[in-house]
C-alpha cells in the first residue's frame, strides 16, 4: 500500500486545546454569590425566586458549572486524545516508515487511548441544560475521531486504498466538529462572563 498521507499527520490537539479559564467577575461578587448560595441552602430560598440576590447564585452556579466542564470533564478527555495523537504522529506523514509500524502502533497505543478518550466522553454528565449540546458535541467529534482510526486500521489489514481515504474524510469531519465546538463554547461561555481561551494542552500526561 502507498504510504499514509493526509490528515494522519496530526498537527494539533483541536479538542483538548482549550486550557484554563476564569470567571470574568470581581471578587465582591464572587463573595456575594457565595453567601447567597450558603443563605438559600439554610433558609431553603425558594429557586424561583425573582429577588437579585437569587439571580446572581443561579449565574455563579452555572459559572461554576460551565468551569468545571471544561477544566475537569473535557481536560480528562484531552489527556487520552494527547497520548493518542501523539502515538499517531509517531508513526504517520515524516515519521512513516512502514504500514506494519503503523499498525502495530495503531492496535497497541493509538486505538486502545482514544478509546479511553471516548469512554471519558460518553460518561460526561452536564450540570446545566446549557451544556448538554456541548456535552454531545464532545461525544459526536471524539466517537467520528475513533471511527476514523477503526478505518485506518481496517484499510492497513485489507490493503485497501478506499478505506484510508474514507479514514481521511472522518478526520476531517472531526476537525470541522471541533471548531463549531470552540466556537459555540466560547460564545456559551462569554453569556455568562466567563472567559474561554485556546492554549496550548499539558504534555506531561501520566501514565495511563
Amino acid at each position: 500500500m502507498k504510504k499514509l498521507l493526509g490528515l494522519a499527520l496530526i498537527t494539533a490537539v483541536l479538542l483538548s486545546g482549550c486550557g484554563e479559564v476564569q470567571i470574568s467577575i470581581n471578587k465582591d461578587q464572587e463573595v456575594e454569590a457565595e453567601t447567597a448560595s450558603k443563605k438559600k441552602e439554610n433558609e431553603k430560598v425558594d429557586l424561583i425566586s425573582d429577588e437579585p440576590e437569587s439571580e446572581k447564585t443561579r449565574e455563579a452556579d452555572k459559572q461554576k458549572a460551565i468551569l468545571r466542564f471544561i477544566n475537569e470533564d473535557i481536560y480528562k478527555v484531552a489527556e487520552y486524545e494527547v497520548v493518542a495523537f501523539q502515538s499517531l504522529a509517531s508513526v504517520s506523514g515524516v515519521n512513516y516508515t512502514d504500514d506494519q509500524t503503523v499498525y502495530r502502533e495503531l492496535t497497541t497505543n493509538t486505538i486502545p487511548a482514544y478509546k479511553k478518550a471516548l469512554n471519558e466522553a460518553q460518561g460526561i454528565e452536564a450540570e446545566i441544560p446549557e451544556l448538554e449540546e456541548m456535552g454531545d458535541r464532545v461525544v459526536t467529534a471524539t466517537q467520528t475521531f475513533y471511527d476514523a482510526l477503526i478505518l485506518e486500521k481496517k484499510a492497513i489489514e485489507d490493503q485497501d486504498e478506499g478505506l484510508i481515504n474514507e479514514s481521511n474524510a472522518k478526520m476531517e469531519e472531526y476537525y470541522k466538529l471541533v471548531d463549531a465546538y470552540h466556537s459555540d463554547m466560547k460564545l456559551l461561555a462569554e453569556e455568562y462572563n466567563v472567559t474561554y481561551d485556546l492554549n496550548e494542552p499539558k504534555q506531561n500526561v501520566e501514565e495511563l
